[in-house]
């Protein structure tokens, strides 16, 4: 018998600058990845094109008007009966200041040597490699 999944579409922003990586850290009270730090991101809206629940969701958890992105990739992973199927996008903002949403508790500017400082989720800390790896700019 064929079990029944609901599927999330959702985004994760790496946002770049002046080659560093805005992380922020989730509220140790989140159902998901209590107290970790991650990316800004999140759930997209039925019926939202990808690129406008980006820029909604970063503006939302983060305060950032981003101007330019690119797709870097995705991740599908599964949570109890939901399938998530997280898009990837490499941001640059327009400004740098930050307004945290209420489930994020802090933020940090972070450089490559740091990314042994934090916890993230597996798949987010695989990505940052990725990230620091790749040319910007």
């Amino acid at each position: 018998m064929l079990q029944k999944y609901h599927v999330i579409l959702a985004v994760g922003a790496f946002v770049i600058k002046n080659n560093k990586l805005l992380i922020v850290k989730k509220s140790p009270l989140e159902r998901v990845d209590p107290g970790l730090w991650t990316i800004p991101g999140g759930k997209i809206e039925p019926n939202e094109p990808i690129v406008i629940g980006l820029k909604r969701e970063v503006l939302e958890e983060v305060g950032l008007r981003i101007n330019s992105f690119k797709w870097i990739g995705e991740d599908v992973f599964e949570s109890n009966s939901f399938y998530f199927h997280a898009q990837h996008f490499l941001c640059y903002p327009l400004h740098s200041n930050i307004r945290l949403e209420k489930n994020l508790v802090d933020f940090h500017w972070m450089e490559k040597k740091e990314i042994n400082n934090f916890q993230f989720p597996v798949n987010i800390k695989k990505r940052i490699k990725e990230i620091f790896d790749y040319k910007h700019e």
